[in-house]
């Protein structure tokens, strides 16, 4: 019988990046796991093209690319938002709004199940946009949006 996916523990639904794709694995050693993330949306949405015929009451459609995404909202981290001296990492050296503003393409990975042998985590590589931080008298924390547009397609990957 198939499992659930509990979320609720903590080690699922990590996000990480990096500047190869070996880095942005789950549990990757100089790996960027973004902390304080509060929610995140795997976005997979064929194109579609919708056309109508005489003959006939309904339309049809076919579909075309698709469009993939990673968003999420998070409370800001200094190391991650602006950098932490990282070697092997150049996402994690600079951070992700100069990640952002540069336009560097970034690998990445969200784990599914966690990191241990023979869980599931989808991988793929894109630009870091949507970044938009912001604070108020009613929030104690600075929060704000993110999203990975993806270069390419999304692929399945195990520990």
């Amino acid at each position: 019988m198939a499992g659930v996916i509990n979320v609720t523990s903590g080690n699922q639904a990590i996000l990480t990046l990096g500047n190869t794709d070996v880095l942005a694995r789950p549990g990757a050693t100089g790996g960027l796991a973004l902390p304080l993330v509060q929610d995140l949306t795997l976005n997979t949405t064929p194109g579609t093209v919708r056309y109508s015929t005489l003959d006939s009451t309904s339309s049809s459609a076919f579909t075309t690319v698709v469009e993939n995404s990673v968003s999420l909202n998070m409370l800001l981290d200094d190391d991650a938002f602006f950098g932490l001296s990282n070697a092997t990492n150049e996402v994690a050296n600079v951070g992700l709004l100069s990640s952002s503003t540069s336009k560097t393409e970034v690998f990445f990975s969200v784990a599914f199940e966690g990191k241990d042998s023979a869980d599931y985590y989808i991988e793929g590589k894109g630009f870091i946009g949507g970044l938009a931080p912001s604070a108020s008298i009613d929030q104690a924390v600075w929060i704000s949006p993110m999203e990975i547009i993806v270069n390419g397609d999304i692929t399945k990957g195990t520990v």
